[in-house]
């Protein structure tokens, strides 16, 4: 080998930090992205959209998509009776709360899929295992057309009664949602790992919009 590859050689390789360390910094601080989830419709891609709704919190408060205000969401859905899947998933919601509760522009939204039993002081009841803070967790009970069409058509996640028993199959997933009520990402409830990558995806997501406001 010549002095001049090795010169070359070893160029490269005191190169290779600085170059680690710049594509490191792009994808933490400029490239990371998060997706608009969107279903193929007749060849057309068309975003998950949250429409308009009315439901109850567990304070018996009606509860509008407009009293959401310029915030972003997490949803789920859930019943109170559930026996052992909803308490998990509704315990690393509690996590994910404390982790964001100094985050004053976000929201946790818990739909019950069991709305003829899931009444407001059941919902009360259960909310207050979790201590939630009301401004920030809410439980949502309501007609069952409407929570049913959100889950359905909305937000595209199973659900369904189990026929004879006092059972649900529903989704156990986690939604993140934008200020424009698309999904932006969706995370297994019953897995902590998911979860916290959630609270990190919607921190980012919150940046975004400051980013965004401070170049206006």
């Amino acid at each position: 080998m010549n002095r001049t590859t090795g010169k070359i050689i070893l160029v490269v390789v005191l190169a290779l930090p600085v170059i680690f360390a710049i594509l490191l910094k792009k994808s933490i601080f400029g490239y990371k992205t998060l997706p608009i989830y969107s279903t193929d419709e007749m060849g057309e891609e068309v975003p998950y959209y949250i429409d308009s709704f009315s439901l109850t919190d567990q304070n018996g408060m009606t509860f509008s998509r407009e009293d959401i205000g310029d915030k972003i969401f997490i949803s789920n859905f859930f019943f109170a009776s559930c026996p052992e899947v909803c308490p998990v998933i509704n315990g690393h919601i509690k996590i994910a709360t404390q982790k964001l509760e100094n985050s004053t522009d976000i929201l946790f939204l818990s739909h019950t899929v069991d709305p003829y039993n899931d009444t407001v002081a059941v919902l009360r009841k259960y909310a207050d295992k979790f201590e939630v803070n009301d401004d920030q967790w809410k439980f949502l009970t309501g007609k069952r057309s409407t929570i049913y069409n959100l889950a359905i058509n909305n937000y595209k996640a199973v659900i369904q009664e189990v026929p004879d028993t006092t059972d649900f199959i529903h989704s156990e997933k986690l939604m993140l949602i934008d200020k424009d009520f698309h999904v932006r990402g969706i995370y297994d409830g019953l897995d902590i790992t998911d979860v916290l990558k959630m609270v990190e995806d919607a921190r980012f997501l919150l940046k975004i919009y400051k980013d965004e406001e401070a170049n206006e």
